[in-house]
């Protein structure tokens, strides 16, 4: 792949693939510190990288120019599963200094420019549903859809972003070469307001009441026959680590409720973020309808928004 710069922060970054063993190994120490991590046990190994690299996955580092330091990759290998080829991007992140920057985007651009190349329409990846800022990027910007849930996935993680938490995943399906996500990425596909979805007949399946600086969740349905649904996720999941009970009753009240939905058909296909007296809100939105459908960018309320 061709080098591709881009300046930020007043710093010329390189995205490109690591060009020797000691850069490989430098994508280690950067695993170490986006996710917190307490020692090397939790990141992928420079050798493993540096094999997957040259077996038909793919490494992408964002380096700086002028230092050769490291501040983000994206990290896949090919996959298969129910007789599909598939590209799997296992880690994907950029560290505190440049986020919210544009930098993950364009790593996430390049992966799909690789694996278009490849000759596959397909990347997968998992993350935690209850955290919005992933979820805005995955399936608002990105335009991921998600059929499957998975209870703690990983089992115990102890980087500072996971310990002491159930790691219950979404599993994210980017069809890249789909009309939806050519919408996603030239921005005429934006997510409707939470009022209008509402005023189509969706049904609320989430219960939360303000406490303080954050909701709580307070009940859920599980019985909706409704083709169109929303889900309320917290505001701020980071917020609520000083409250681990609050956190908890989130995690497994939306566990319940994503596995009954999407056992059912249901295909998480927008996310919507707003405000409200100050606080952020964060709902999907669950369509009951093809794959195919979806795929095609088709919505509820396209055209009545056009």
């Amino acid at each position: 792949m061709k080098v591709y710069e881009v300046v930020l922060c007043g710093k010329t970054i390189e995205i490109r693939r690591p060009k020797n063993t000691d850069e490989y190994r430098k994508l280690m120490d950067v695993q170490v510190e986006i996710w917190g991590m307490p020692d090397y046990s939790e990141a992928v190994t420079y050798h493993m990288l540096i094999s997957a690299d040259r077996h038909g996955g793919l490494v992408l580092g964002a380096f700086e120019k002028d230092t050769g330091k490291p501040v983000g990759l994206v990290f896949g290998i090919p996959g298969y599963l129910d007789g599909k080829i598939f590209h799997y991007s296992h880690i994907a992140g950029v560290v505190s200094d440049y986020r919210y920057k544009g930098l993950g985007y364009i790593l996430k651009l390049k992966q799909r420019e690789f694996v278009l190349k490849q000759g596959l329409d397909l990347i997968v990846w998992t993350y935690d549903p209850l955290q919005g800022s992933n979820a805005k990027f995955n399936v608002g910007k990105l335009g991921v859809i998600v059929r499957k849930f998975y209870r703690d996935y990983y089992g115990e993680l102890r980087d500072q972003i996971n310990i002491g938490m159930p790691t219950d995943r979404f599993e994210a399906e980017w069809w890249i070469k789909s009309r939806r996500v050519e919408l996603k990425l030239q921005k005429k596909l934006k997510p409707p307001p939470l009022k209008h979805v509402l005023s189509l007949g969706a049904d609320l399946v989430t219960e939360t009441r303000k406490v303080d600086d954050y909701r709580k969740l307070e009940n859920y349905n599980l019985k909706s026959n409704s083709k169109l649904l929303v889900v309320e996720i917290p505001g701020d999941l980071n917020k609520l680590r000083k409250n681990r009970g609050v956190l908890l009753e989130w995690r497994y009240g939306l566990r319940e409720v994503f596995k009954s939905y999407l056992n059912k058909g249901y295909i998480a296909m927008e996310f919507i973020s707003e405000f409200e007296n100050g606080l952020r809100r964060n709902f999907y939105v669950l369509w009951k309808e093809s794959l195919d459908k979806i795929l095609k960018g088709e919505t509820p309320w396209r055209e009545n928004l056009a």
